[in-house]
């Protein structure tokens, strides 16, 4: 009885798996990309990992470790999936001081750059950045300095084959992802705030806000994500920036349902992870060799 116990459970396991893989799989086609989003498109998701502190014995303390920043690169050309056949996501990481969060503005158009290079994208028509870690203080200082960064890698497809050399700017949005904040939404039916619930009642002083309830627990009370637009060009105005970041949210390789943010900034998160606890913090990844690869996941 113990035995077959046993492999009951290991089949249950076992067809659970298959059955998560083969959702992933038929998700992904599920993807709905909105048609008013100009094509090709660039998706950039930015995060910084701060690892722990660890006790250091010639110190005789607590010590900091180099902090890490990953950007992914997500190239998107066709509201179709049988033209997205190929995986076009290419990434960087760069060595920070502990705990310095701000001025990503290099390495974001160095990444922004060689994707476009690597994937012989000479013309995008449009970009949208997703920027995670920075708070309602930080939003004008990180923006000024991020922002001009991506448009300079935009700006110059003569390195790309096939670029010209002078070309128009490509339209681009800019989006603070911010997950550690304190407002909750609750029914006044006492029912759960289903998940993809988008609030827009609540806005900021400086800039336009909106909330996403990307979770639904069972038994605990959801934290949605508040999504902060700090730039967005008059000519992505008929593309709903919610829309297309609940759309990504369903784009994450590596979970069958919704996560909370979009799939590129989740992404960025774990290449940041990985590489902040390596001992080089990921000075050894040769980027050029990945691209193409999710090899972080």
């Amino acid at each position: 009885m113990w035995r077959s116990y046993l492999g009951q459970s290991n089949h249950v396991h076992f067809v659970r798996q298959f059955y998560e893989t083969v959702l992933t799989c038929v998700r992904s086609q599920w993807v709905n990309i909105p048609r008013s989003l100009p094509l090709p498109a660039v998706f950039v998701g930015v995060d910084v990992y701060h690892a722990p502190r660890k006790y250091d014995p010639k110190a005789g303390k607590r010590t900091a470790k180099e902090s890490v920043a990953a950007v992914i690169v997500q190239i998107v050309r066709s509201h179709t999936p049988e033209k997205n056949s190929m995986v076009e996501i290419y990434c960087e990481t760069e060595r920070r001081t502990a705990g310095k969060e701000m001025e990503l503005g290099s390495v974001m158009s160095r990444a922004v750059a060689n994707a476009l290079k690597t994937f012989k994208l000479p013309a995008p028509k449009s970009c949208f950045i997703w920027r995670d870690g920075v708070g309602d203080s930080a939003i004008p200082q990180v923006a000024a300095q991020e922002i001009p960064a991506v448009r300079a890698a935009l700006a110059n497809p003569g390195e790309v084959v096939g670029g010209l050399a002078k070309a128009a700017p490509v339209p681009l949005s800019y989006i603070v992802c911010q997950k550690r904040i304190n407002t909750k939404f609750l029914t006044t039916t006492g029912d759960k705030v289903p998940c993809g619930a988008l609030v827009t009642g609540l806005q900021g002083a400086e800039y336009k806000t909106f909330y996403i309830n990307g979770t639904s627990p069972p038994y605990s009370t959801p934290k949605p994500v508040r999504f902060v637009i700090a730039q967005r060009d008059p000519q992505l105005a008929s593309v709903s920036p919610s829309t297309l970041s609940w759309a990504l949210c369903h784009d994450y390789p590596n979970w069958t349902g919704p996560i909370k943010v979009p799939a590129p900034v989740q992404m960025a998160h774990k290449l940041a992870e990985l590489a902040g606890n390596m001992e080089d913090c990921g000075s050894s990844l040769n980027h050029e060799k990945y691209a193409g690869k999710i090899y972080f996941l």
